[in-house]
Order: structure tokens, then C-alpha cells, then sequence
């Protein structure tokens, strides 16, 4: 996370997401609305614009097993291969 506090320290804390900031779909079927709340949820405790300890038990479960398994998983010879750091790792713990 040191690497994220880093990039987001602009001495005020980032306002939460919301599903509005992330609806944009470039896909041809539709993203059902309780996957973008999950993905909007993921991404404000992984950047650290909610604390985890907002959300229910189960919901940090929901969020933890969410990002752990999203990462899409391609050889090394396609172009956008998804790259995860130790940093990032830090919400799965």
C-alpha cells in the first residue's frame, strides 16, 4: 500500500467512487448493477478511500474474494497481461 499512499497523497483524503464513475461498459452484455457496486467497493477499499472496517463481515469477505480471483490470467504474449504487486495484495490478506 506504500506505493498507493504514495501516488494518492495529495494531502486530502479521495472521495469515494461510485457506481456512476465506473458504469462505462465496452462490452456488449450488460455488467448486472450488483457487480459494479462490488467493483466500486473493491476499488474505494483497495485505494483506500473507505476503510475496509466500513463494511459488514461479509462484505470485506465478498470484496476480498472479488479481487483475489478478478485478475484476468493471459500468457505473457498477449498485450495486456494483469500484473499484481505486493502492494496490491495487501486487501487479500
Amino acid at each position: 500500500m506504500a506505493i498507493q499512499q504514495q501516488l494518492f497523497a495529495t494531502g486530502e483524503p479521495l472521495p469515494p467512487l461510485t457506481v456512476e464513475d465506473i458504469s462505462y461498459n465496452p462490452f456488449a452484455l450488460p455488467i448486472p448493477e450488483w457487480v459494479l457496486q462490488l467493483q466500486v467497493d473493491t476499488l474505494n477499499a483497495l485505494e483506500g478511500r473507505v476503510s475496509m472496517s466500513m463494511f459488514t463481515p461479509e462484505r470485506q469477505e465478498e470484496i476480498k474474494t472479488y479481487y483475489r480471483f478478478s485478475a484476468i490470467r493471459q500468457n505473457s504474449k498477449s498485450h495486456n497481461v494483469a500484473h499484481r504487486t505486493g502492494d496490491t495484495m495487501d486487501i487479500v490478506l
